[in-house]
């Protein structure tokens, strides 16, 4: 039977990966629980039975898990990651698990993220897509099957909208309605 997790009424946006929760309150808090095998909730090396808050309270625009990988933009455009890391999904260069968040870069202009298992993928303010990580089907998007660690330019379009990856392939909407597909064909 349903049971409340929080007192809290100013829930605003949930999703979890199966294994680990994300929720926002609309104060703009970040909070997370769950399995923390690869430091995915972002608290350094805890699992939490409970929603733990990351960061501070208005701090950040938009999250996503998936994988046992996180990947968040902050208010200022900044975009950040943690958890998993064997094929480079973080985004940082390594191949080295992350339990806190840790910065990607220095850009600014982050505006949507997307965590598939061990992909991950961006858009950028000015409709540029970028991703990195497992590109086993050529995922990512780049005409390589290349693993990347770091945030990679896909083509040169300035209108992608919306990217979802499922099972080693990617689909993405452009501004102009257009659907678009990569990678696995199986």
């Amino acid at each position: 039977l349903p049971i409340q997790v929080s007192a809290a009424t100013n829930w605003q946006n949930i999703e979890s990966n199966g294994w680990t929760t994300f929720a926002q309150k609309t104060d703009g808090s970040l909070w997370i629980w769950g399995d923390d095998n690869y430091g995915q909730v972002g608290n350094g090396p805890a699992f939490s039975a409970f929603p733990t808050q990351i960061g501070l309270a208005g701090e950040w625009l938009e999250f996503k898990g998936g994988g046992n990988t996180t990947l968040a933009i902050k208010t200022n455009g900044t975009l950040w990651a943690w958890g998993l890391n064997n094929k480079g999904q973080l985004g940082d260069g390594t191949l080295i698990n992350k339990n806190v968040p840790v910065q990607i870069g220095t850009d600014s202009n982050w505006q949507n993220v997307y965590v598939g298992f061990e992909s991950s993928f961006a858009i950028k303010t000015d409709g540029t897509l970028w991703s990195w990580g497992d590109n086993t089907y050529g995922q990512l998007g780049d005409g390589t099957n290349i693993n990347k660690s770091v945030p990679t330019l896909i083509n040169s379009a300035t209108n992608w909208q919306k990217i979802i990856f499922s099972a080693g392939t990617t689909f993405g909407i452009k501004t102009d309605g257009t659907l678009w597909a990569w990678g696995s064909n199986q």
